[in-house]
């Protein structure tokens, strides 16, 4: 056999795999796109008004006809807990009523930034007591220049801070704050039970940390190392059982 018939039988071999190769990562990336397609119909479609188990709630407001932000609501014995509060007065009433619920029960709303799209409905609950981070107030935004959006009127609420760490005992659930910023700089997540974290837009592309991409990756890290979370809820992206899908993406 001479030299150039083995070099021809050893280049066959190198070249099957480079082809495997290829197929590889275009399988990859085919997989990669139907799993953000996936998450992306999960997001808009699936987290309608309702009740998502017993005692634990989500509503959904809308902007022109297309899905904008979740936030949800917990029973407390017959009063009413909130994570934020949507973006549309008339949406969130519609919704509180189809869900039984009247504003005048919810008696603590937990803010985890101040957006418009996360604050706008903030007016709805007279009798409940705000609860924010150290300075999260003073940089409530408007509606960023976006077509459509109305401006939000910069807020003078009261409300009680809570720092990094702290934990309060309310109706019978625990609550810890978590100081998460990034996409604000004052972006907060809160624990509930150990087991419920409210993240607000804590995970949104890094491209959209308003205030400091660097910090909020930071954050992510941070709560991804808690154990024991069984449910995250974001205020675009719906939510999720246990942190499997945000460990694998980030």
């Amino acid at each position: 056999m001479s030299d150039e018939e083995i070099t021809i039988q050893h280049s066959k071999p190198k070249k099957k795999r480079s082809v495997f190769k290829r197929v590889l990562l275009v399988l990859l990336a085919l997989v990669l796109v139907l799993v953000t397609v996936a998450i992306f119909a999960y997001s808009r479609y699936l987290h309608p008004t309702g009740e998502i188990e017993p005692g634990l709630f989500v509503v959904r407001n809308d902007r022109n006809g297309t899905p904008m932000v979740n936030f949800f609501i917990i029973r407390t014995g017959e009063k009413y807990v909130a994570f934020d509060t949507g973006s549309d007065n008339a949406q969130t009433l519609n919704a509180l009523q189809r869900l039984g619920i009247s504003a005048n029960d919810v008696i603590a709303v937990f803010l985890t930034h101040s957006d418009w799209d996360h604050i706008g409905s903030l007016n709805l609950f007279d009798n409940a007591t705000i609860y924010t981070g150290v300075t999260e107030f003073q940089y409530a935004r408007r509606g960023r220049g976006l077509p459509n959006l109305p401006d939000f009127e910069l807020p003078n609420i009261p409300h009680r801070i809570m720092s990094d760490g702290e934990k309060i005992d309310l109706y019978g659930i625990s609550i810890q704050c978590i100081y998460t910023p990034g996409h604000t700089s004052d972006s907060v997540s809160f624990l509930v039970d150990d087991k419920y974290l409210f993240v607000g837009d804590l995970f949104v592309n890094l491209n959209l940390a308003y205030y400091n991409a660097q910090l909020q990756r930071l954050s992510q890290e941070k709560v991804l190392g808690l154990d024991n979370v069984e449910y995250v809820f974001t205020g675009h992206f719906g939510l999720f059982r246990g942190f499997w899908f945000f460990r694998w993406w980030y």
